[in-house]
């Protein structure tokens, strides 16, 4: 039983790629089934906007299917992935985990968010019974290991979330972004986080849609007002946001749509009554929520999550010395998950090595006080007591040993030099003998 990862992230897919595997909760559940179903024992899906990997422990004949589920579960054509994937194993796969949970395998080195996406990963499979002993203890220390990474460097410290770096794409292309107004597509947590530093940097104007129109005032009541600068936020139908287009300067939008939600035609329109002033479309959503070909048109820019790079560039070279030290965290991690794995197992070797220090004991001393027939009870008890401690200080060091799961060789190795297969046949061969009788 091997751990796997398959999966695809910003590094290795564009975004035209990574969008045709966004998965709602519906889907993830669909997933998690179907993987079981071809021979995952335990398995984590974590599907965010920047990655979508499959963590599983499994055989090789799982392995060899992984593709042919991904190809056939999100009707994508073999050709397609072709150069997009990577796929890890073992320790590789464990350490990666540990990488995304600390931010540097992000496209916003150190952001905050990707931990929190881990965690809902891990309980979400948990919830839905696809996780037991091993990928849960490898998913708590991956928490353990991003947790690590932000406390004891400072890898998080001046980091832009996705949203953040928007905002800074937004002043490369304006300027200043005092009295400029905003309209959000999208009330989830990246349009609150990405809105907050919109506010933050003297947008004056807020507008809010959503689906749900109860999310969009909530947002909108919240930055109606921040400290003593007045800031006039309010929240429209989902309906009625393409006409407001035309008020906008910039627009940020980030819902979890399975189709666009702003087309080419409605960006037109709003240019026209605009009357071709600059219009800045920032789209942070994965599957893309505005058109790709709005970008063509005069005084039009658009920018998806791929584009952010360049800002996010940037930022991760300001910080670029944190990196060494997480990666020393990682490594840490890395090898303590490989040595609790090693003692996992070696634990019925370490259950036999502990059986069969204690039975010689047993033997030795019953037959020590059958040659002392004077001795009172109490006696005897002090000697059996005796023999089972000498019994287990000679076997604590080799038990530590595997404990610490060194090096997985020294399982077979003791069990030779303890004989342990040998007298386990012997002692089954009693037993059925013994029941012959």
């Amino acid at each position: 039983m091997s751990l796997f990862l398959l999966g695809l992230n910003h590094k290795t897919a564009p975004v035209s790629i990574r969008e045709r595997f966004a998965l709602s909760s519906a889907k993830m559940g669909e997933a998690l089934g179907e993987l079981r179903e071809i021979g995952a024992r335990e398995v984590v899906v974590l599907s965010t906007c920047n990655r979508h990997e499959i963590y599983a422990l499994g055989d090789e004949n799982f392995h060899a299917q992984l593709p042919h589920f991904l190809c056939a579960f999100f009707q994508v054509a073999p050709a397609e992935l072709r150069g997009h994937l990577y796929d890890m194993r073992d320790e590789n796969a464990a350490q990666h985990l540990f990488e995304v949970a600390c931010g540097v395998d992000s496209l916003v080195l150190g952001e905050s968010q990707i931990l929190g996406q881990v965690k809902s990963a891990f309980e979400y499979s948990k919830s839905h019974g696809a996780l037991s002993g091993t990928l849960d203890e490898l998913f708590r220390r991956a928490l353990t290991c991003g947790k690590r990474a932000r406390s004891e460097t400072e890898i998080g410290r001046g980091a832009l979330s996705v949203g953040s770096a928007a905002v800074e794409l937004a002043k490369q292309i304006f300027g200043s972004l005092s009295g400029r107004t905003v309209l959000i597509i999208g009330a989830g947590k990246m349009s609150e986080l990405t809105a907050q530093h919109l506010v933050s940097s003297g947008a004056k104007r807020i507008i809010v849609s959503n689906r749900t129109h109860e999310r969009a005032c909530a947002m909108a009541r919240q930055f109606g007002e921040i400290e003593e600068d007045r800031v006039l936020a309010e929240a429209v139908t989902w309906d009625e946001f393409p006409s407001r287009l035309q008020e906008a300067d910039i627009v940020i939008s980030s819902t979890r749509a399975p189709h666009t939600v702003i087309s080419a035609s409605q960006v037109a329109s709003a240019m026209k009554l605009r009357r071709s002033r600059p219009l800045l479309l920032v789209d942070i959503a994965v599957p893309r929520d505005i058109e790709p070909q709005t970008h063509q048109m005069d005084n039009v820019f658009l920018y998806d999550i791929d584009d952010l790079q360049g800002v996010v560039r940037e930022n991760r070279e300001q910080r670029q010395g944190e990196i060494a030290r997480v990666e020393n965290i990682v490594g840490e991690e890395t090898a303590n998950w490989t040595k609790w794995l090693s003692s996992l197992q070696a634990r019925p070797m370490m259950a036999a090595l502990a059986q069969h220090a204690s039975q010689v004991s047993r033997d030795e001393v019953e037959a020590t006080l059958s040659r002392l027939p004077s001795l009172s009870e109490r006696e005897q008890e002090i000697v059996r007591a005796m023999g089972q401690a000498i019994a287990k200080k000679l076997i604590n060091a080799p038990l530590q040993h595997l404990r610490d799961g060194e090096n997985t060789r020294d399982v077979e190795t003791l069990r030779r030099a303890f004989r342990l297969d040998e007298e386990s046949k012997n002692r089954n061969n009693g037993n059925q003998n013994g029941g012959a009788h």
